[in-house]
């Protein structure tokens, strides 16, 4: 016999004493005092034992699960069970000691306010629980009090905290703080502070910076957010990242196709091995490091996420906001990056049992009715009691309609990255095309204070060929999905990555000839690129962007020649060399004194 099940032979026949006892000493009452005496002087093995034989004592007899069900939704009934259930996973012994702990907060009060807290305590238990059906089973899992302790810093430096939102934040936080989940690419070390974390969060979250879906997640999926072993900073960068480079990801809830332009063959050396993040956008992003990429920019945009292991490969599981999204409708988790479900491992489980372990927690009524259920039985005495009310919920568990998902379809599996030094496939051109909606412009651009400001999506036209890497064949029109300073929203243009060409074209009123400075205001994640200015078939002059890891920037000063009055002035990826995506917000023209 193990020591586990010793520990439990011994607390069932205590508990069948003290039951016996309790029903000559007269019934006990669940009260507001003796839980406070239990907190007070640190000790909870006497309101355990009155916990666990009234709950024993309000059991129905011979009922059905229609009665069990209505007692689990009496407020004195759920709470003393929470209640009992906590006690019990904390220990009584630890959860003595996190009481009596000195600490510029206090424990105590912490307690008494949690204890109280029905709501808290179920959100706080059933986040808690293992994800697995044979894991819930077993029913062996401990609640370690560390948890509790981050919960009550989190507590001591925001009120907030103990409702809505960030209630679910921080005990998500604390259940799984930085760097708990798998490890992977960019960790930080050592990790980050929790309530730091919790603060960051809650901040991106007040700023709107997040996906949209995220205000409504689960605690168990807040934990897949904020467990992230990257940096708070890091994080800050992957939003804006997002936001200045490719807006549109962020509004779609689809950041995770940015992995699609993590640079793995032929890249620069210098980003190989990675030093962090950026550099992985950069040019240091192979298999694995490619499916850290994608937990991490996820994650740093709300969206939770998780590695998945594959043979031979590395990729990532997601909740999508859509459940619909293709090519995998049904689930709200889609994985990608790599093959499908069926050979995926992950939260040590196959890609199967964990579709179906999100599933049973999506339906939340349901899955809180299971496992209070399970909790209840724990408590009841002798085994021959507790046996139908476990019964019971498993079968509610079995009632469910599992949701059809393709087990063999996964996100941009062409994608995948089995073999890191296999050769890119040719690139296939297409026929010269021109944008067919209406120009964004009709008037010429003119200078205001002998500046020539273009807006980038100010254009007449836009034209290209795709090659292999480009959506539509020519430049695309984004908003930003972030406008953290209240400015009209504004719009910018992307010159999209492994086109063979692409180009916009711009009316403008040239006030008088000269040469001109021309700086512009892009982002790119990538060395070497570039754009031409052109009027005619003449290139006027050639404006590097440098490296900025995704972030708006002034690029470096360029002089060109311009004669005065109206002109078409064209800007243009190299017809001779790929580029590999550059977003454009603005560009001005200054005459040169």
């Amino acid at each position: 016999m193990t020591l586990s099940q010793r520990v439990t032979l011994a607390t069932a026949m205590a508990t069948t004493l003290f039951l016996a006892s309790a029903a000559q000493l007269g019934a006990w009452e669940p009260n507001d005092d003796d839980l406070d005496k239990a907190i007070a002087s640190a000790n909870f093995t006497t309101y355990f034992e009155n916990a666990t034989a009234w709950l024993n004592e309000q059991a129905p007899v011979q009922a059905d699960q229609a009665a069990w069900l209505e007692l689990l939704e009496k407020p004195v009934f759920r709470s003393v069970l929470d209640q009992r259930q906590l006690i019990a996973k904390c220990g009584l012994n630890q959860l003595a000691a996190f009481a009596q702990a000195d600490s510029a907060s206090s424990p105590k009060e912490f307690l008494r306010w949690l204890l109280k807290n029905t709501a808290a305590m179920d959100l706080y238990l059933e986040g808690a629980v293992p994800l697995g059906w044979a894991a819930r089973e077993r029913n062996d899992y401990t609640l370690n009090t560390a948890a509790l302790e981050i919960w009550k810093q989190i507590l001591a430096v925001d009120p907030d905290a103990k409702e809505g939102l960030p209630l679910r934040l921080a005990i998500a936080t604390a259940l799984a703080p930085p760097g708990s989940g798998a490890p992977g690419a960019g960790h930080s070390k050592p990790a980050v502070d929790p309530v730091e974390r919790y603060k960051h969060f809650k901040t991106a979250h007040r700023n709107k910076e997040l996906v949209p879906s995220f205000d409504a997640l689960s605690v168990w999926e807040y934990q897949k957010v904020v467990q992230s072993g990257a940096s708070n900073e890091d994080l800050a960068w992957g939003r804006q990242m997002i936001n200045d480079w490719r807006p549109d990801l962020l509004i779609d809830e689809m950041v995770v196709n940015s992995t699609s332009f993590v640079w793995r063959r032929n890249a620069p050396p210098q980003y190989y091995p990675f030093k962090g993040m950026r550099d992985v956008m950069a040019g240091g992003g192979k298999c694995g490091p490619r499916s850290s990429w994608s937990v991490f920019i996820c994650q740093a945009c709300g969206v939770p996420a998780i590695g998945v292991g594959q043979p031979a490969h590395a990729c990532v599981a997601y909740k999508a906001a859509n459940p619909q999204t293709e090519p995998q409708p049904g689930s709200a988790w889609k994985v990608g990056f790599g093959r499908g479900w069926q050979v995926s491992k992950l939260e040590n489980m196959s890609g199967p049992e964990f579709l179906a372990a999100v599933e049973d927690r999506s339906r939340r009524a349901e899955f809180s009715q299971i496992e209070h259920l399970r909790w209840l039985a724990a408590a009841l005495t002798p085994a021959e009691k507790a046996g139908p009310v476990l019964e019971m919920a498993r079968g509610i568990q079995a009632s469910r309609t599992a949701v059809k998902t393709d087990l063999t379809a996964s996100l941009k599996a062409e994608e995948a990255e089995a073999d890191p030094g296999a050769k890119a496939a040719a690139a296939q051109s297409a026929a010269l095309q021109t944008n067919p909606t209406n120009p964004r412009a009709t008037e010429p651009i003119e200078a205001s204070g002998g500046v020539l400001h273009v807006a980038a999506a100010a254009f007449q036209k836009t034209g290209g060929e795709i090659s292999w890497g480009g959506q539509s064949p020519h430049v695309l029109v984004h908003a930003l999905a972030h406008n953290p300073k209240g400015e009209q929203m504004q719009q910018q243009i992307f010159f999209q990555q492994q086109m063979k060409s692409q180009w916009v074209d711009y009316s403008i009123q040239v006030p008088q000839a000269g040469t001109y400075w021309v700086v512009m205001t892009a982002a790119c994640v990538n060395d070497s690129q570039k754009l031409e200015i052109c009027v005619g078939n003449a290139v006027l002059a050639t404006v590097a962007i440098p490296l900025t890891h995704g972030l708006f920037q002034e690029t470096p000063p360029v002089e060109l020649k311009l004669e005065k009055g109206l002109q078409t002035l064209r800007l243009q990826t190299s017809p001779t060399e790929h580029m590999r995506g550059i977003a454009l917000r603005s560009f001005d023209l200054t005459l040169k004194k």
